[in-house]
């Protein structure tokens, strides 16, 4: 049977009290006289064996509670332990935790939780909300403690606490504990940060009221039916809510535009958004209207996000100017219209002739395309024109973009009030010429940067050197493989549509696709298509955009980074910020919608403005990068010193700028300053008294060097510069005591001394100079200086002339000694008389 502590112990006292008394009774039993003596060896070994019997109790009783004690210390040590990993775990997790008392005193806290009540855990222990919070807010969480101690059961509650940045909501989670006897003897609880959440929550609700607010039609739809649409829509279309969400959205849509719109939502489910998709709607009252959607399509919830203007009168617009213009961009010929030499507008006749873009051939004189030998006879008939008279069958040659030659017949004539110039010219190039242009511009289809290709059918019938040279394939390689064979799997289905379209007689514009190379690598091409409808041949244009994909992929995790930068960072355009970081709002405290009406500008304190200007007037007029300190106005009124680096991109007109605050820093200098320039004065004050003082003053530091010497010490030793004068005296002087005939000892001389941490005060000895046989009469002392641990750091030596002094005491005392015998010998005169 195993016995517990606490009944080793009873039992040990138990028998050493019987040994006591035991003890006792032989004791006094020795105090009879009439006892029986023959007995008293037998209570002599009793007595020794009792003896014996409670030391030997003794040491095991101490030996029993050692090892209880021992066992004691390391449940404690391992509980200390345990303590310390739970309140390391706790301080480590992310929310606040806290443990309180049934009377609401706090037992145990993490770090969050006094960084969120800005005490440490110190003096947050042993106290109750009543002691950290207010009155209100504290009888609040007191209340919801409670709860859980009547409930006995965890409780949820959603609590508000203001700190630093502003006021935080948070779920606090409160569940009761239990002791070993299963009754409650305190409160825990973990708080979880949902500000975000209510933030989101509360622009949900913004976005939300946009979307009832919004001009233009905004709707969410499956891919059949309208889920949800806003008072605009409603409006525009003329039906109710409950009409436009009880069928298919097809159901609005125009006859003749929903094969185009069912192609739109299939490209729409594939994932792809659709942007500036027009079609036409039939309102409510008959009437039909041009509408113009960008749609964004979310697959994992099968939801269209869709915004819709209504482009009814600009369609309408469109039809009209097509009328007026029907007849200008469906003529063969040149149709032009002109300015002196510079075209205003040319038909579609004229780009295709020549080769160049609208844009080309506006932007520029009309003068550069025209042959050299040609432009001299051009300008006298502009003259002419400009001058009243119609031109008929002037002819010239014209540079086409390839590099052929163009022979134009001209008809022309001038409004002179306006002074344009309207005429219309004839490609009369021969056949022969015609002929060439065909090899120059087979010569281009060779040269072309970019892939060209020939198709019919499903397959390639003739490739360019630029396409060999991005995806491998030579000519030989395409016989029998269709487009689809190159084509990425995942793209296969928007390629086949596509081709489809294609076929059907409507160009291809910029289809992004992944085409698989000869190596078996994949690349991104943007594709460029139009076919002819007679022959059946399709002809396309293809870009390696592989680099451009990439780019555009890593400007989205530049945008990540950008929310995520410890740096303030910004981009700004025409003295407007545009786009600010989380660090910016944090630093400063602006908002992006607070900077919509404020200019960068207005933020730089007034003593910055000059310089901040002439930066950017350098950034602006070509400097890479440009890096400046200014003052900065935070949103509450106070400045930050920041250090800016700014890029400025022309082509975009974007200013790319990064922000450190240094405001710390600055603080820090400017103290360093301030305690450098009263050094500085203070050495200079030293300078002054120590050049002025009319002792000799040398200064040597623990390395046994002269570091320092006065005006003074430099006459004294003859010595100009201040590390030649030698640190032992003797090496320059020879020195006798006053009497100017015993040698001093040089070792009582008061450097060493002052080094060795001796202070010397007026040691009288003679310097005599053993070159030029001068001698002074001098006092010399010495102090060590000591630093804070008690270290000597250097030695200072005074020396005093007193040479003078003691010259013009000498005289005093012969003029003395010369007036006492005057006055003597005057006293014995008045004697004999």
């Amino acid at each position: 049977m195993k016995i517990s502590f606490e009944k080793k112990i009873f039992l040990g006292f138990v028998i050493n009290v019987l040994v006591v008394i035991a003890s006792g009774l032989i004791f006094i039993n020795r105090l009879d006289t009439g006892r029986d003596i023959t007995r008293d060896p037998v209570f002599d070994w009793v007595e020794l064996s009792l003896f014996i019997l409670s030391i030997v109790l003794l040491i095991v009783v101490y030996i029993i509670i050692r090892t209880q004690l021992k066992a004691k210390t390391e449940s404690q040590n391992l509980l200390n332990q345990n303590r310390l990993l739970l309140q390391s775990i706790i301080d480590n997790t992310s929310n606040p935790i806290f443990i309180k008392k049934i009377n609401g005193e706090y037992l145990l806290v993490n770090k969050q939780f006094d960084s969120l009540f800005k005490n440490p855990t110190e003096t947050i222990i042993g106290k109750t909300d009543h002691d950290l919070l207010p009155e209100t807010i504290a009888e609040d969480y007191r209340n919801s403690d409670l709860e859980v101690v009547k409930q006995l059961k965890e409780l949820k509650t959603e609590e508000v606490i203001t700190q630093e940045d502003g006021k935080h909501t948070y779920i606090a989670v409160k569940f009761p504990l239990y002791d070993a006897n299963n009754r409650i003897y305190a409160i825990g609880g973990i708080l979880t940060d949902i500000t975000a959440r209510k933030k989101l929550e509360d622009s949900l609700l913004v976005s939300d009221k946009f979307f009832n607010m919004s001009a233009e039609m905004m709707v969410i739809a499956s891919f059949d039916k309208f889920i949800k649409v806003n008072p605009a829509t409603i409006e525009i279309l003329g039906y109710s809510e409950d009409e436009l969400l009880s069928q298919p959205f097809l159901n609005f849509v125009h006859p003749e535009d929903k094969v185009n719109t069912a192609s739109e939502v299939v490209k729409l489910k594939s994932g792809m958004n659709s942007m500036q998709f027009k079609n036409r709607y039939i309102c409510k009252d008959g009437a039909i209207k041009w509408l113009q959607w960008s749609t964004y399509s979310e697959i994992t919830s099968g939801l269209l996000y869709a915004v819709a203007s209504d482009i009814t009168p600009l369609i309408e617009k469109e039809i009209e100017l097509k009328a007026v213009d029907k007849f200008f961009n469906m003529s063969l010929d040149f149709m032009v219209i002109a300015q002196k030499d510079k075209f205003i507008k040319v038909n579609p006749a004229t780009s295709t002739i020549l080769g160049y873009t609208e844009e080309e051939l506006t932007t520029v004189s009309f003068l550069k395309y025209i042959h050299p030998d040609d432009i001299e006879i051009t300008n006298e008939e502009i003259n002419k024109l400009e001058n009243g008279a119609t031109i008929i069958k002037f002819e010239n040659r014209w540079i086409a973009k390839e590099g052929s030659i163009k022979w134009l017949v001209w008809n022309a004539a001038a409004d002179i009030e306006t002074g344009y110039l309207y005429a219309v010219a004839r490609d009369m190039t021969s056949q022969i010429e015609t002929q060439k242009s065909l090899l120059i511009a087979e010569k281009f289809f060779n040269m072309s940067y970019d892939m060209l290709a020939v198709g019919s059918g499903d397959y390639f019938i003739k490739i360019n050197p630029a396409f060999t040279r991005t995806l491998g394939y030579e000519q030989s390689d395409m016989d029998h493989k269709t487009f689809l064979s190159f084509t990425h799997p995942e793209d296969i289905k928007a390629a086949t549509e596509a081709i489809k379209s294609l076929q059907k007689g409507k160009s291809l514009i910029n289809l992004r696709a992944r085409a698989r190379c000869k190596d078996g690598t994949y690349k991104w091409l943007d594709w460029t298509s139009t076919i002819d409808i007679e022959t059946g041949k399709m002809f396309a244009v293809a870009r390696d955009v592989t680099e451009m994909v990439k780019y555009e992929e890593s400007l989205k995790v530049a945008d990540n980074f950008f929310d995520m930068a410890f740096d303030i960072l910004s981009i700004s355009k025409e003295d407007q910020f545009i786009k600010i970081n989380p660090s910016f709002t944090k630093t400063l405290g602006y908002e992006q919608k607070d900077l919509n009406n404020i200019k960068f500008t207005d933020l730089i304190h007034a003593d910055d403005k000059v310089l901040v200007e002439e930066e950017f007037n350098k950034l602006l007029k070509g400097t890479l990068m440009i890096n400046y300190k200014n003052r900065t106005l935070c949103k509450d009124g106070t400045y930050k010193w920041l250090d800016w680096h700014c890029n400025y991109d022309a082509k975009k007109g974007l200013i790319y700028s990064v922000a450190r605050d240094i405001s710390e820093e600055i603080r820090l200098e400017n103290e360093e300053k301030v305690i450098i320039n009263d050094l500085y004065e203070n050495e200079e004050k030293l300078r002054l008294i120590l050049e002025n003082i009319g002792e000799g003053v040398i200064v040597a530091n623990a390395n046994k060097e002269i570091v320092m010497a006065n005006y003074m010490a430099n006459e004294i030793f003859g010595i100009e510069e201040d590390e030649n004068i030698p640190l032992n005296i003797t090496d320059h002087f020879d020195l006798f005591f006053p009497d100017g005939r015993t040698i001093f000892p040089s070792q009582n001389l008061p450097m060493e001394k002052a080094l060795n941490g001796e202070v010397t005060n007026d040691i009288d000895v003679i310097l005599s100079d053993s070159e030029t046989h001068e001698r002074r009469r001098v006092l010399i002392s010495g102090r060590p200086l000591i630093d804070q641990e008690n270290n000597v750091v250097a030695a200072v030596v005074t020396i005093k002339d007193i040479s003078k002094y003691k010259h013009l005491e000498e005289e005093l005392q012969e003029a003395e000694t010369k007036y006492r015998k005057l006055i003597g010998f005057k006293k014995d005169e008045e004697k004999k008389e």
